[in-house]
Parts: C-alpha cells; structure tokens; sequence
C-alpha cells in the first residue's frame, strides 16, 4: 500500500478511535461522579493513553506533543455528550452505544497500531505488540485510574481481537493486498466479531 495510504488510513482510524475511546471514557467518568477535569483526564488518557505507548516503543514523539488535534477532538467530543446528556442512559456501561464506542475504539486502534509497526518495518510478533497496546493501553489506563480490572485481563475476546486483527493487516501487507478498502472489510469484520464476542460472553480458557 502506498504510503500516503498509510497515513490518511492511520489518522482516519486516530480520529475514530480517539472518538469511541473519549465517549468511553467521559461514561466511566460520570458513573465515577468525577469532576469536569477528571472526566476531561480520563477521556483525553483512554483516547490517548494507547498510542503515547506505541509511539515511545518506535522512538516517535508522541501525537499529543506534536499536534493539538487529540485535545481538541477529546474536549468537542465530550461537549456533545454532555449536551446529548449521555450519562443520563440507564446502566450506561451495558448500554449498546457504550459497548459499540469501546468496540469501535479498539479496532480502530487495533488497525492504527498495525499499520505503524508495518511502517516501522517491525517484524511479525512487533506488529502484533504495537496493535495490541495501541487498542488496549488506553482502555488499561482509563479503568486503573477509576480503580477496576482492566477489561483485557477479563473480557475474553477483546485483546484477542486485536492481536487476530493485526496478524491479518500483516497478512494482507505480506500478500500486498492491504489497500483502504481491505481495511475497512478488515475493519468491519473485526467490529462485528468483539459485539458478537460480547453478546455471546465468548470467553478464553480459565486456569
């Protein structure tokens, strides 16, 4: 794929990803009953938090250092959910649109953190490790902060998601099939299999 592909496809999945993980954040927030700031914080971390880790791994500086994008898109974001009154939705952490925003999120991020590691001509398993903290790091650091388990460490097919993500963004980059419009399939696909997972309660093996 072509380069300028690469970036307009990683800032496109930056800025939904970004999105999703900011609404995620602004729900866990309100329920927490933060403040303005601590709501702000943990929504600008949650959509941020991932891809500040990827970028130190690859030696880059991070986005939120460089552009004022992230800040912009966290506070307009959090604007309209409050306008909206979206903390008003009754068990807003098992309400669809909370569980298809960390969805959306973390493919989103999943694809950003893949494509990164394809750029930075990391090897199979570093493609892997890059779209798996990307997607998970900033939900990781969003539950730390409120005091819960992360998702990834009991949520069955989440993390599993964007490790089977990455290994077919890295397939189709070794095939030299990967354009935007395999991405989007890849992305959709990867979409309905973590809302599958979830309605199901797919689950990996327990020791």
């Amino acid at each position: 794929m072509d380069s300028i592909y690469y970036i307009e496809s990683m800032h496109l999945a930056a800025i939904v990803g970004g999105i999703a993980f900011a609404l995620s954040g602004y729900f866990v927030g309100t329920r927490k009953k933060l403040d303005i700031m601590g709501i702000f914080i943990l929504a600008f971390l949650a959509a941020n938090g991932g891809g500040v880790l990827r970028d130190v791994l690859v030696d880059r500086t991070p986005a939120i250092l460089r552009l004022t994008e992230p800040f912009w898109l966290t506070a307009l974001t959090l604007g309209i959910a409050s306008l909206l009154k979206l903390q008003k939705l009754e068990r807003v952490e098992r309400h669809w649109l909370f569980i298809v925003c960390d969805a959306v999120g973390l493919v989103a991020f999943g694809i950003t953190g893949a494509l990164v590691g394809i750029e930075e001509n990391v090897h199979f398993f570093g493609v892997l490790a890059l779209s798996f903290l990307t997607a998970t790091g900033g939900g990781i650091i969003r539950d730390l902060l409120v005091n819960e388990v992360p998702e990834v460490l009991h949520g069955g097919f989440y993390g599993s998601v964007a490790i089977l993500l990455a290994a077919a963004i890295y397939a189709l980059h070794t095939l030299a099939w990967l354009n935007p419009l395999s991405l989007l399939a890849a992305f959709g696909i990867a979409l309905a299999v973590r809302l599958v997972a979830y309605k199901q309660n797919w689950q990996l093996p327990k020791i």
